[in-house]
């Protein structure tokens, strides 16, 4: 049997995120989910040019700073207690005995 290159695709690092089509996974379904919300409203010409406003942000957004970025806003400036979880506050040192 003769293997070819073409018949595997290897990804360049580990790291790599998931593809959807041709895109990264999470711009894509931002986009789609755009694409949907102006078809269900029947207005389809502004879901196209939302999804493109909002898809090219967030890749934009990914480009400037990492895979972390938007949790790193969502940290800074919104109220923690709604999204992140419940976790035991960092200033008690003990907790049972003393």
């Amino acid at each position: 049997m003769d293997m070819d290159e073409e018949d595997y695709w290897i990804p360049r690092n580990l790291d790599a995120p998931p593809l959807m089509f041709m895109w990264e996974a999470d711009s894509a379904i931002l986009v789609i989910f755009w694409l949907i919300v102006g078809g269900v409203l029947n207005m389809f010409l502004m879901g196209v040019v939302l999804a493109i406003v909002f898809g090219r942000g967030y890749a934009y957004l990914k480009e400037e700073g990492g895979r972390g970025l938007l949790m790193k806003i969502l940290y800074w400036y919104t109220p923690s207690d709604i999204w992140l979880s419940k976790r035991i506050p960092s200033h008690i040192r003990e907790y049972i005995g003393g």
